[in-house]
């Protein structure tokens, strides 16, 4: 069970609900992302080709809602990740209270979100 805050109410289903959400991305967008990149670019395809590409990504990218949406998906991924290897490390029974194990995991994974937003709008 989730730890209780003031109101008697537990913060886990937050947690819960913004994996799936990052699970739901992956899934749709893993696909996506091997036929276009790791498939379809390599064999030439016109538009494969150039919207692979560094300008390509580069051209897409100077939309600001293209970025707004970029980010928020490359954020729920890494949400995603970090809270499968919380509870990975949890259930390892690894010597570390689980709170800290948590707060480590979404500090890293907020971290990441920070990183992603900063990289963003320097491009």
């Amino acid at each position: 069970m989730g730890r209780r805050n003031m109101t008697g109410r537990s913060s886990e289903a937050i947690f819960w609900s913004l994996f799936a959400a990052g699970g739901v991305l992956a899934a749709l967008l893993m696909p996506i992302t091997i036929l276009s990149i790791g498939i379809l670019g390599p064999l030439q395809w016109q538009w494969f080709a150039n919207a692979t590409s560094f300008t390509g990504i580069r051209d897409l990218l100077d939309f600001p809602l293209v970025r707004v949406i970029t980010a928020i998906a490359l954020t729920l991924i890494s949400i995603h990740a970090v809270h499968r290897i919380r509870h990975l490390i949890v259930d390892m029974h690894v010597p570390l209270p689980p709170s800290l194990v948590a707060f480590i995991a979404y500090a890293a994974a907020f971290g990441v979100a920070g990183l992603i937003a900063v990289s963003l709008v320097l491009i």
